[in-house]
């Protein structure tokens, strides 16, 4: 009987290619022996390697490190080390496993942290508003937010210096913004249920970018399905997309201060959900800290809130990154959690649990003047 350590090397890199699809996999198949590690390093030769099996936090930029970044990676609770020259010394946020990055000259990329793939997209300050007659554009705050749907090839930001809701496709010159009160900036953004969603102060609105009658507003009660249809290949006619009202707040979610908000849409059974997320917090010795989060469900079908205390099985993820949900079933992630970041250059981040209120540090991993440490979905 052949060993395996005797196998043909073509035999071995097919073998490599079916069975390492997640980083998580490399030590059992490369501990076999030399040839199976061998054939293990030449599956990514040309690249970081396959991504982890479950989200990892990229942490904050090494000043002495131009050419590497570091990922703990909540699967074994390990630091895994990349190469990815391409973003340093840039801003970046993140969405779907992409990166979004912003240098000093406002050239804008979306870049892919494991195989290097680099689309070039509009430069951030060919914004409409970038030129804002009271707040001069900052290359380190043109873009806060993205949402990447990649199959749509479309990119959905906030602009930094006035809280608009911006997008383009790949491909596209320049930004195209979405009409928006400069006193009225939003917070956040997603899609969902084949819409885009905003966020401000106090409100949801719904967003058709590409719609025939982006101007028109709907009853919140009695939302149709086909009013705000999303279809990236329909022709707007050249109107001004617009952003249409869906909901408010209720008022009395705003007795303390909130410093940050989220917005993502989640399946609750049958029912459809918009799900916004505060978070509040406390100062303490230098920094304002999470100190809790309070979370709401906005039914899209009956036009109710309700208080959200339990996601059962599921976990949040919010900061920089667009927020995205994630279900364990193998209890390394804790269920009923939101795991934080913040969306500054500091070290407040941890896991949130639903159930108690109580707040868990998850890793400390210094400062960036530059970045902060955000959330890398899985791809």
């Amino acid at each position: 009987m052949m060993e395996w350590s005797d196998m043909l090397p073509e035999i071995l890199d097919i073998i490599a290619h079916k069975h390492i699809t997640f980083y998580e996999d490399y030590p059992c198949f490369a501990g076999v022996c030399k040839s199976w590690r061998l054939a293990a390093a030449r599956t990514y030769h040309n690249s970081n390697g396959p991504p982890s099996r479950l989200p990892s936090l990229m942490l904050a930029e090494k000043s002495d490190d131009h050419e590497s970044r570091e990922l703990f990676l909540l699967s074994n609770k390990s630091i895994r080390k990349i190469r990815l020259p391409e973003a340093y010394g840039k801003v970046y946020m993140s969405s779907c496993g992409w990166l979004l990055t912003v240098g000093k000259d406002f050239a804008t990329q979306l870049i892919n942290p494991l195989s290097h793939e680099i689309i070039n997209l509009p430069k951030a300050d060919t914004f409409p508003e970038a030129i804002h007659p009271l707040q001069p554009l900052q290359w380190d705050f043109a873009i806060v937010k993205v949402v990447l749907l990649m199959e749509s090839k479309l990119v959905l930001v906030i602009c930094g210096c006035t809280g608009q809701l911006g997008f383009c496709h790949i491909g596209d010159k320049k930004w195209t913004s979405v009409e928006q009160p400069y006193d009225n900036p939003i917070y956040d953004i997603t899609f969902y249920n084949g819409k885009v969603y905003t966020f401000n102060d106090d409100k949801i609105q719904a967003c058709n970018v590409n719609g025939k009658d982006p101007t028109v507003l709907a009853d919140v009660t009695t939302l149709p399905e086909n009013v705000y249809s999303f279809d990236c290949y329909d022709d707007t006619n050249g109107e001004d997309p617009a952003l249409v009202d869906v909901a408010t707040i209720p008022e009395d979610i705003y007795g303390q201060n909130v410093f940050s908000a989220y917005i993502v849409g989640r399946d609750d059974g049958e029912r459809k959900q918009l799900v916004v997320i505060t978070r509040h917090e406390m100062f303490n010795v230098d920094r304002y800290n999470t100190k809790s989060f309070q979370v709401l469900a906005y039914d899209l079908e009956s036009g109710n809130w309700s208080k959200v205390r339990d996601f059962g099985t599921k976990t949040l993820f919010v900061g920089y990154n667009s927020s995205f949900w994630v279900e364990d079933t193998t209890g390394v992630i804790k269920s009923n959690c939101i795991y934080y970041t913040k969306n500054d250059t500091g070290g407040d981040f941890g896991i949130y649990h639903m159930s108690d209120g109580t707040i868990e540090p998850l890793y400390f991993a210094g400062e960036s003047c530059i970045s902060a440490p955000e959330w890398l979905q899985s791809m």
